[in-house]
């Protein structure tokens, strides 16, 4: 009979929480460490663009649409990762937990990119434009998308908390929504907002859109093989 050594489960439990520790804190660091040289290099430049242009809340959106983009991206790869080989080398309730709740956050910043927009006196916005696809007097078609693909984005991030009553399979063919979503909103981000046309932001999407795509590739490819 093998019975566990209680000293070594003990001593191996504090090594993974020394390691677990150790990664917060380096992630930490490095966040910070950007974060002071970002603050330091653009700080003083980004203040003055604050007080002499009335387009604060625009700025606004702009920045949380790059991140709702980015949460999206992450929430989708790490579902891809998830539904195909790959994920074996992967803690899959991790994976799956990051999947679920980075969805949920970019709704989140999702909506406040389009909400702050109400607060925008240039603009004029009501509610029925913001939430209602086509009701932007300019760039309806990207726009329009945009609010299409969070909806669609809505609907599978809040399909986890009704997955018991409807069951897996239905699940499953709901979440392919997100396929959907994330094709419309990629297209809204390249056409949509002048901040698109910036190089480094138009390599991000241009990269993190082809990595989705090809994941997808991969999984449908394995699909086929299996049949």
């Amino acid at each position: 009979m093998h019975i566990d050594n209680p000293v070594s489960s003990h001593t191996a439990s504090n090594t993974n929480l020394l390691t677990q520790a150790l990664w917060i804190g380096l992630i930490l660091s490095i966040a910070i460490g950007v974060g002071s040289y970002a603050l330091l290099t653009w700080g003083e430049a980004a203040a003055q663009l604050l007080t002499t242009t009335d387009k604060h809340f625009w700025y606004l959106s702009r920045a949380s649409d790059v991140i709702a983009y980015t949460l999206f991206w992450l929430a989708v790869v790490f579902g891809l990762l998830l539904s195909t080989r790959l994920g074996k080398h992967f803690n899959a309730a991790r994976v799956f937990a990051l999947h679920q709740y980075l969805s949920l956050i970019a709704v989140g910043f999702a909506a406040f990119h389009a909400d702050i927009l109400l607060a925008d006196n240039l603009l004029n916005l009501n509610l029925w434009q913001i939430l209602l696809p086509f009701g932007f007097q300019t760039e309806r078609g990207g726009v329009a998308l945009g609010q299409l693909g969070f909806w669609l984005l809505f609907i599978c991030a809040f399909s986890f908390y009704i997955k018991k009553y409807i069951g897996q399979s239905a699940w499953r063919w709901l979440h392919f929504l997100t396929f959907m979503a994330y094709t419309f909103i990629s297209i809204h981000v390249f056409i949509v907002g002048s901040d698109s046309q910036a190089l480094p932001l138009l390599v991000f999407y241009a990269g993190s859109q082809t990595l989705v795509f090809l994941l997808m590739t991969y999984r449908l490819v394995a699909l086929k093989q299996a049949k």
